[in-house]
């Protein structure tokens, strides 16, 4: 992720003081050669005491230009130790530097010759120079430097009477001057390339996450197919060889026995492709939730109604505790979550009691499934979220999608609660889902009554499926309830069936037809034969973007593989 502006300021304020330390280090290097070079052309000239101490001084601080960009270079101090320490001290060694500099202007010119002292000039230009080069971030650092060396000379000269000493001083000003306006263009150009450096950089950073993501997501999407597929196949295996066994058996009791295998098989292919999508949606993030103040006991009594025979089947007691408590949830949501969460304990537990009550705490309720089974064993309770995981001593281990309990915590978390396994408990296994509490008397939500069967006896319906099995198997599901029914394949199709004066009460369409076709236009068709007519939509298309069409339309939407209470709700909802 690119970096804040501020952070961005002080990384080129520290590229710009590293790169002015490593030169600064070579410079000193230069001006140590030049020191000797001056003390040896001076030595015939100067008083010994007063050249001696001069050159102790430039000597220390040449020593100090030296020392400290060793040290920034074997310490490698991070971006903010340069700018609270090391910057300043760079400051204040180039100041050392320039009145030292600026000192020999009075302690060694009153005793050159002219030229020498035009030897002198030629070195306090390159000191300055030099001084640009490496302090060029610092304008204020140059503008002494340049005072103090140039403008000291300048002035010598002004006040000595040589032939040539008022151009010296006019050239030191107006050279000074440059130098300013070099340093001000300088600093400019090295912080615009380090800054467009340090964004390349950045950017490539960004581009490495973003690859990395991809192909994370990538190989996440290849484990999921992956995973999707090996799961899938059990139920439709079982399945088919069922189905043969009905083909196959003439015993009643057999072909039953058989028939309820097929059916088995088949629902829990559907719910495994259920689960799937809803991880998907979860994972892109079109599953919204929709909180609104919710009873308990109207979830809790249509889930125990709803699970009641797989329980007994089970040899299962399952009891849901009376409660007056009322939470903040999405019903449907709410419902999938407890439904999880109940039949879990009631497949894997291996217990012999289910319970699931509702508790106080504060402004949240907790809600506990509780069971008496054989509990987490000794994987982390963690682990049961992730996933495509599943108990490692589940009697069903190798069935399912291993995603349930992922989804529900997922689901939990949108309606701005928690799920958790509680690893404390040891006779059994114990879940608690927490929700925000609200105190307002709420009815029962929408979807938990029972559905009235539809009656289609007599009613006229039509079927639009490019598919040709899909659209002959509902057909005939349609006819066995009564309806009137006729199926075809494309939007051209139903045009011509309206066009002969059959005029459909409902109509049950794909949305993709063909290339371009799409249940849009069945529905427009039919309701400009007639605006009262009903539309269904089923399609195996789980976007966000093909729901809030069909929504648009005022269409039900069921998302394929669709069973027949769904289907049949539908209608009865139309």
């Amino acid at each position: 992720m690119t970096a804040p502006a501020g952070q961005i300021h002080r990384e080129v304020r520290a590229a710009e003081s590293r790169m002015e330390f490593a030169l600064t280090g070579l410079l000193s290097l230069l001006v140590a050669g030049t020191l000797a070079y001056v003390h040896w052309l001076f030595e015939p000239l100067v008083p010994p005491a007063q050249l001696w101490g001069w050159s102790g001084f430039m000597g220390g601080v040449t020593a100090i230009m030296m020392i400290v960009p060793l040290a920034v270079h074997i310490r490698q101090p991070d971006a903010a130790q340069i700018e609270r320490f090391w910057s300043p001290l760079g400051k204040v060694v180039a100041v050392l530097f320039d009145l030292a500099v600026a000192s020999s202007v009075w302690v060694l010119l009153p005793y050159a010759s002219e030229p020498l002292q035009l030897l002198m000039v030629i070195f306090y230009s390159a000191a300055i120079s030099g001084q640009v080069i490496t302090t060029a971030e610092s304008i204020g650092t140059v503008v002494f430097g340049v005072i103090a060396v140039l403008g000291s000379a300048a002035l010598f000269f002004f006040r000595s009477e040589t032939a040539y000493s008022t151009s010296l001083a006019l050239f030191l000003l107006a050279f000074g001057a440059l130098m300013i306006g070099t340093a001000l263009v300088l600093k400019q150009a090295i912080r615009t390339a380090i800054t467009l450096r340090l964004r390349a950089e950045s950017m490539s950073a960004d581009l490495a996450d973003a690859l990395a993501a991809t192909h994370a997501e990538r190989d996440a999407r290849a484990r999921f197919i992956a995973a999707a597929s090996h799961d899938l196949r059990q139920p439709l295996q079982a399945a088919s060889l069922y189905f043969r066994q009905v083909q196959r058996v003439t015993d009643p009791a057999r072909r039953a026995q058989a028939a309820d295998g097929v059916n088995r098989g088949l629902a829990e292919a559907m719910v495994m492709l259920e689960s799937m999508a809803e991880h998907l949606r979860l994972e892109s993030g079109t599953l919204r939730a929709q909180p609104e103040p919710v009873a308990l006991a109207h979830v809790f009594a249509a889930l125990a109604q709803e699970l009641a025979p797989t329980a007994r089947q089970s040899d299962i007691a399952l009891r849901f505790a009376a409660t007056e408590r009322n939470v903040l949830a999405d019903p449907a949501l709410l419902t999938r979550i407890l439904r999880n969460l109940v039949s879990n304990a009631i497949l894997h537990s291996q217990g012999r009691r289910v319970r699931v009550l509702a508790r106080g705490a504060g402004d949240q309720v907790a809600i506990h499934v509780i069971d008496d089974g054989i509990g987490l064993g000794s994987q982390p309770a963690e682990n049961l979220f992730l996933p495509y995981s599943q108990g490692q001593d589940s009697r069903r281990l190798g069935r399912g999608s291993g995603l349930g309990l992922t989804i529900a915590r997922e689901m939990a978390q949108l309606m701005d609660g928690a799920l958790v396994a509680d690893p404390r408990w040891r006779a059994g296994c114990a879940f608690t889902l927490t929700l925000p509490a609200v105190q307002a008397v709420v009815r029962p939500p929408a979807g938990l009554e029972a559905v009235p069967v539809a009656d289609l006896s007599g009613q006229r319906l039509l079927v639009v499926d490019d598919h040709s099995d899909a659209r002959d198997a509902l057909a005939q599901l349609l006819r066995l309830h009564g309806a009137d029914v006729r199926a075809v394949e494309t939007v051209a199709d139903v045009g011509a069936v309206l066009a002969q004066g059959w005029v459909p009460a409902a109509a049950v369409t794909d949305w993709h037809l063909g290339l371009q076709d799409t249940g849009a236009d069945v529905a427009a068709l039919i309701r400009a034969a007639d605006p009262a007519a009903r539309v269904v939509v089923m399609s195996g298309d789980a976007a966000l973007a093909t729901a809030q069409q069909v929504a648009a339309l005022d269409c039900a939407l069921l998302l394929k593989p669709v069973d027949e209470a769904a289907l049949l709700q539908a209608l009865s909802d139309q």
